[in-house]
């Protein structure tokens, strides 16, 4: 007998689970999107692109935890379980995520901006000499 037969509300459970998995999977794709400003209306297409690109890698995800898990057939509640574990971690963990990537993103920009300022001064020294 399956996980599903046995207990109908365990498999909820984990399928919110995975929906909370799948909403860190996100954070994998959002720095990118950070970096090319797909959330400002720039690069609209690469901003499509890293979309579907969840959705093939969260679906992906579903369909590994449910052949690892056993889960049984389809059934609608795996669906919305995905959907509240999603809305958990965007109320939970999602502010924590966006703090530490704003905090990233402010340090390289500080240090690539560094970095370009010492070499424009290099090339300025060797065209003087």
């Amino acid at each position: 007998m399956t996980l599903a037969r046995n207990n109908q509300f365990l498999l909820f459970c984990l399928c919110i689970g995975v929906g909370f998995v799948g909403g860190i999977v996100y954070e994998l794709f959002s720095p990118i999107r950070k970096i090319f400003r797909c959330d400002q209306g720039k690069c609209k297409a690469l901003g499509v692109i890293l979309d579907v690109s969840y959705c093939v890698a969260f679906a992906g995800i579903c369909i590994f935890s449910a052949f690892l898990l056993h889960f049984p057939d389809f059934r609608v509640y795996m669906c919305i379980g995905y959907g509240i574990g999603g809305i958990i971690y965007l109320k939970s963990l999602r502010k924590v995520f966006a703090f530490l990537q704003n905090m990233c993103y402010n340090i390289f920009v500080k240090v690539y901006r560094k970095r370009k300022k010492k070499e424009k001064a290099l090339q300025i020294r060797e065209e003087k000499v």
